[in-house]
């Protein structure tokens, strides 16, 4: 598995995704979505980017709920899709000073947009109800229904209004979203909504999209030779994302995978899970945050930061590593190694997802190291260790040195953890003298 795993993700980090500039790092990416949801405005909105900043974050994004037209703004679901202009009654001096003082703070900015979407109340399906894609007695989803892509004048009007919102402000992002399933099978739909994205990015070429459908429903390696992102899911629940994060591997590279530290109670499950947890999962794939930061104690704002600071430190490597799944032999565990495209060094990430049946910790076999090399290994984060764990395990005190065979046969020995712990080894291959 691991070897078709690799595979699809070389080729689709490698030669599928039109990077503008492959030598550009993954930037550590704020979303206010969980946050402030539609709820937007100037005050509020700065005084979290000030923290994103501070803690760490390179881009802001701006959610769902900043547009609407004449009639209704952008309050609920129930309106304003299609209608791609700055809300004034939000936003009456537009969105530059946001922007800008994003840009002060030295982040960049993105936008949510929903293209392919309608709301019955909004100022474009007044004007054109014939652009609705399927019957007018149709059962609504999420409140909306879905633009037909297939018809030229509907793509000529998305692009001139999503292009003037390029035009107009300096967005460096696009989180495209597609909240709803299609009401009938139609491969015209596909074919509009990618002649779209690659006629915007010809004018827009530095633009990077986002791709995120009802969390992870549109994830292909067609609309990913056209974006640079995909969001997996609306679970923000840290021990949901471990494992989905871990399946996706089979075809994703961590280099196109957002992952973003939810609120402390999740908000799709109520689940409430430490923070060392949630960043280090988020960690794992590329790196971003969506809780309104102003609610975070100092602990919580400096373990954060810490993750942070590792991330940044190791994302050029990591961006471009190798993500092998581990077979584990307690299904308590899901963990995997990423390994660099030089073979000299990996992390291995080990999430405890529930408790263990047995007492001890199984060893924890590691893979596609070189079986006659040496590595010195180190756990990143022992302070994780609960109270349970008494025992000497060499790992909780000191590093270690250890051939490939000996990782990949007998495995290393990791301390107790407690349901919600991730454990991160580090390791790099010693230079003999």
């Amino acid at each position: 598995m691991n070897g078709a795993a690799v595979r699809f993700q070389r080729h689709l980090r490698d030669n599928l995704v039109p990077w503008s500039d492959r030598a550009r790092p993954r930037l550590v990416h704020y979303n206010c979505w969980e946050a402030v949801y539609m709820d937007q405005d100037f005050a509020t909105l700065t005084a979290i980017a000030d923290r994103a900043a501070a803690i760490g974050a390179e881009r802001f994004v701006l959610d769902d709920g900043w547009f609407g037209g004449e009639r209704t703004g952008r309050t609920d679901d129930t309106s304003s899709l299609g209608d791609w202009k700055v809300d004034p009654r939000k936003w009456p001096d537009g969105l530059g000073p946001l922007i800008n003082h994003v840009h002060g703070l030295g982040m960049t900015f993105g936008l949510w947009v929903e293209p392919e979407m309608v709301n019955p109340n909004s100022d474009l399906y007044r004007a054109h109800p014939d652009w609705a894609l399927g019957p007018s007695d149709q059962v609504l989803g999420r409140g909306q229904l879905c633009l037909d892509m297939g018809r030229p004048e509907v793509r000529h009007y998305l692009f001139d209004a999503i292009a003037a919102l390029l035009s107009e402000y300096p967005i460096d992002y696009m989180k495209w979203d597609h909240n709803r399933i299609l009401p009938l099978p139609d491969a015209a739909q596909t074919r509009g909504a990618w002649e779209l994205i690659d006629r915007l990015r010809v004018a827009h070429p530095r633009v990077e999209i986002e791709t995120c459908a009802s969390g992870g429903g549109r994830i292909d390696f067609g609309i990913l030779a056209r974006t640079h992102r995909v969001w997996l899911s609306d679970s923000n629940d840290a021990l949901e994302r471990l494992r989905i994060q871990h399946d996706a591997a089979l075809f994703l590279p961590a280099a196109v995978t957002g992952s973003h530290v939810g609120p402390r109670q999740c908000h799709s499950s109520g689940r409430v899970l430490t923070m060392a947890f949630r960043a280090w999962v988020a960690a794992q794939r590329s790196l971003g945050y969506e809780l309104d930061l102003r609610e975070l104690t100092d602990e919580e704002a400096a373990t954060l930061g810490s993750v942070t600071r590792w991330w940044k430190a190791n994302r050029d490597w990591m961006m471009s590593a190798d993500i092998l799944r581990l077979d584990v032999a307690d299904p308590a565990v899901t963990a995997e190694l990423q390994l660099a495209a030089n073979g000299e060094r990996f992390v291995v990430f080990a999430g405890q997802n529930a408790a263990s049946a047995q007492v001890l910790p199984r060893p924890l076999r590691l893979t596609g190291l070189d079986s006659m090399a040496r590595y010195r290994i180190e756990l990143m984060n022992p302070e994780a260790a609960p109270p349970q764990s008494r025992g000497l395990v060499a790992l909780k005190s000191d590093s270690l040195i250890l051939t490939g065979r000996r990782l990949m046969s007998a495995g290393i020995s990791l301390p107790i953890a407690w349901p919600g712990t991730m454990w991160v080894i580090q390791g790099e291959k010693v230079v003999s003298d």
